[in-house]
């Protein structure tokens, strides 16, 4: 039997633009008032911070690349390769003559992730690297 929890009012100041916002964004997703809605951002918050603090998770890093920085595709292969976190794959989309984007699904402890998405940032050449945590690897976190 699940223990029943404790309810705590709480309020706070939005600008009126935000909270129209936030109202088209509740109701685009599903959310039936706004306290469902700020519990389980709060819960996706709560989730990346542990997952990626003490964790293994499963995530993507997306690489955006400027093709007139010779050899970037190189380098980020490179870099992949000698990944401490387990690289499950990679798929390179060329957007068009001067950038390209790699795609890049791994998994391991969320700081060896993030040790390996900011070694992408630091090469000349990447545009922007950012990793978005899915799941914990062992896929029972809900996200």
């Amino acid at each position: 039997m699940k223990e029943e929890s404790t309810l705590v009012r709480m309020s706070f100041s939005i600008e009126e633009e935000l909270l129209s916002d936030l109202e088209q964004l509740m109701a685009h997703n599903g959310y039936q008032n706004r306290s469902e809605f700020i519990r389980d951002m709060i819960r996706k918050q709560l989730t990346r911070k542990h997952c990626a603090a003490d964790g293994e998770v499963i995530g993507t890093i997306s690489v955006l690349c400027d093709l007139n920085f010779a050899g970037i595709e190189s380098k980020v292969i490179g870099v992949t390769d000698q990944a401490t976190a387990k690289v499950l794959g990679s798929t390179r989309f060329a957007l068009d003559d001067h950038c390209s984007t790699f795609m890049i699904t791994a998994v391991g402890q969320g700081g060896n992730i993030r040790e390996l998405t900011n070694a992408y940032r630091k090469l000349k050449g990447v545009i922007q690297a950012e990793f978005v945590i899915t799941s914990s690897a062992g896929g029972t976190t809900k996200d």
